[in-house]
């Protein structure tokens, strides 16, 4: 069983867990007031190289959505093949 005391020794904890919480916030904002918005710098590439690589991200994407489709109709067939075994044999 606790005692008369109990309440009062939670109430000082909170209160020092509230204490903690303020100086989290100064140096939240002391740390927000410090920081620079960096500029990104990139390498400059010329129009022929920046083109090929369109064609080559372009050509990359419909192989994956071809890969993609060929999963998906395999998987349908796979599918409806099984529910005809289950349902008709």
């Amino acid at each position: 069983m606790g005692y008369a005391g109990q309440p009062m020794l939670v109430v000082k904890a909170n209160r020092a867990l509230l204490r903690k919480r303020s100086t989290f916030k100064e140096v939240k904002d002391m740390y927000l007031d410090s920081t620079d918005k960096t500029e990104l710098e990139f390498k400059e590439i010329s129009p022929e190289k920046l083109a090929q690589i369109k064609v080559d991200i372009r050509r990359k994407a419909k192989e994956d959505a071809w890969k993609d489709a060929g999963i998906h109709l395999l998987c349908t067939m796979v599918v409806l093949y099984g529910l005809y075994w289950i349902f008709y044999i």
